[in-house]
């Protein structure tokens, strides 16, 4: 997945605090475990468990900063994944919300760091949403040309009493020759004693399985979270 587009989802948070800051603005940590970390329906640590944190700011103004890690597997020597964001997200009075911001992704190895920088932006409207992130930099390939591509995925949540259920279905559009492929997941989610619990399924369509292998296999991610 590294060489097609690499980055973060974050499966939950194990343990979160907030911090007042100043008027509405505050400070929000955040700790996860899950299963598998799976970016895009692709592993990204080539099918085994992932600890994972960040911090974010909300300014209060719609405006928000953060910072989100995880340990990454792509069977070279990157090891960690340090992204950094910020952008501007609101909702209208009719329903309608709005969400645009830019994301670096850094990866750490043993002799230099590559690097991932995407824009995006999306639309929701009650349980639905969509978004398209532009690849603008891309220094994960292996000539240090840059891949121009989109990504657009669409979700859908719903809450059917103590249960959120949970779709997305997404498909990659890049320059390079044979390089897109799609993918899809369903989910539910629910919370107990403080905690989330999610399970969520992931899959990709034959071209995913060409290029990623048994990375893009189907497989069910379990992840546990908790947010203040």
């Amino acid at each position: 997945m590294r060489k097609a587009i690499s980055g973060t989802a974050l499966t939950g948070a194990l343990l979160a605090s907030t911090v007042s800051v100043h008027a509405d603005m505050s400070v929000s940590a955040n700790v996860a475990l899950a299963s598998d970390y799976v970016f895009r329906y692709v592993s990204q640590t080539m099918e085994e468990p992932a600890i994972q944190g960040g911090f974010d700011l909300d300014t209060g103004t719609g405006v928000y900063l953060g910072t989100w890690a995880s340990n990454v597997d792509f069977g070279d020597d990157a090891n960690i994944e340090i992204d950094v964001y910020g952008g501007y997200a609101t909702e209208f009075d009719n329903g309608f919300g709005i969400d645009v911001g830019v994301i670096n992704y850094e990866y750490f190895d043993n002799n230099a760091n590559d690097n991932l920088v995407e824009v995006y932006g999306g639309v929701g409207y009650k349980w639905l949403s969509a978004t398209a992130y532009f690849g603008v930099n891309n220094s994960l390939k292996d000539n240090g040309d840059t891949d121009k591509y989109v990504w657009l995925e669409a979700g859908v949540e719903y809450p059917v009493g103590p249960v959120t259920l949970a779709a997305t279905a997404g498909t990659l559009n890049s320059d390079i020759a044979d390089s897109d492929y799609s993918g899809w997941s369903i989910g539910a989610s629910t919370e107990a004693a403080g905690l989330t619990f999610d399970l969520t399924y992931y899959d990709t369509n034959s071209d995913g399985e060409r290029l990623f292998g048994s990375n893009s296999d189907g497989r069910a991610v379990f992840s546990i979270s908790k947010e203040m």
